[in-house]
C-alpha cells in the first residue's frame, strides 16, 4: 500500500488497536471490527458501492470465493457483509499491526501456504468451520493482482465446499486496488455479491470446470464496472 495514503489514517489508528484489546463476547467482535473497518475506509477517502448483499442470509452458512486485488480487500468485504465471516489468510498476515489483531478476533485461519502441513491445517480448519455453520471467506488467487486482471485460482480452492456441501457465493472487488498502486484513480471502489448457489446444483461439476465459471463471472462483474 503507498505509505502516503495510509499515513491518512495514522490519527484514528491508536484507538482502534486499544479497542481491539478489549475483550468481548465472540459475537461482537465481528461488529466491533466492522465498525472499525468502515472508520479506517472513510478516513483514507474510499467509498464503497455494495450490491447484492441483500440475497444473504443470517440463519445460512456460506463459502465464499473472492477475487483479491488490493491490500485492504478484507476490511472492504467486512464493512460490506453484515454477517460474520472468517477468512483464509496466509500465516505473514497475522503479524502486521492492527490488522493482524482484527484478524484474531474474528477468527481467520492463518497457514503456512509454501509448506504441505500448512495447506493440509487450512483444508482441515475450513471445514471444521463450515461444518460449525461458520461462514468463510478464501482468496483463491492466493494473492493480490494490483489490478483488473485476475490470477489462476489455486489447485483445491474449492475442496471444503465440496467436502462439507456448503452453499457457495462468489464476490467480484473492482478497483480495490486502489491504495496499492502508485497512480491517481478513482477511489471508489465496488463490490457485488453473487447469487448463493447451493450444493445440489454444483455437486456433479468438475471442480475445475466449476471454478472457471465462478473466475468467468467475477472477472464479467470486473469489467461491467469499468
Amino acid at each position: 500500500m503507498k505509505k502516503i495514503e495510509l499515513i491518512k489514517a495514522v490519527p484514528i489508528l491508536p484507538f482502534a488497536y486499544v479497542d481491539s484489546l478489549k475483550t468481548r463476547e465472540k459475537s461482537q467482535q465481528y461488529a466491533h471490527c466492522r465498525k472499525w473497518s468502515h472508520t479506517v475506509l472513510r478516513f483514507l477517502g474510499l467509498s464503497l458501492d455494495i450490491q447484492g448483499v441483500e440475497q444473504l442470509k443470517e440463519a445460512e452458512t456460506y463459502y465464499f470465493v473472492c477475487n483479491h486485488q488490493g491490500t485492504l480487500d478484507p476490511a472492504l468485504i467486512v464493512d460490506a457483509c453484515p454477517y460474520p465471516i472468517r477468512f483464509v489468510s496466509k500465516l505473514e498476515n497475522a503479524s502486521i499491526p492492527l490488522l493482524g489483531r482484527w484478524a484474531k478476533n474474528i477468527g481467520c485461519i492463518h497457514f503456512d501456504r509454501e509448506s504441505r502441513q500448512g495447506n493440509i491445517h487450512m483444508l482441515r480448519e475450513t471445514m471444521r468451520a463450515l461444518k460449525k455453520q461458520e461462514n468463510i471467506l478464501i482468496f483463491p488467487e492466493g494473492t493480490r493482482s494490483k489490478s483488473d486482471t485476475m490470477n489462476p485460482f489455486m489447485e483445491k480452492a474449492l475442496q471444503p465446499a465440496y467436502q462439507t456441501k456448503a452453499t457457495i457465493v462468489p464476490i467480484s472487488l473492482s478497483n480495490s486496488y486502489v491504495l496499492d498502486v502508485a497512480k491517481d484513480s478513482s477511489k471508489q471502489c465496488k463490490i457485488v455479491f453473487g447469487k448463493p448457489i447451493p450444493y445440489e446444483r454444483y455437486k456433479d461439476v468438475d471442480k475445475d470446470a466449476f471454478g472457471d465459471s465462478l473466475q468467468k463471472w467475477i472477472a464479467s462483474q470486473i469489467e461491467k464496472s469499468k
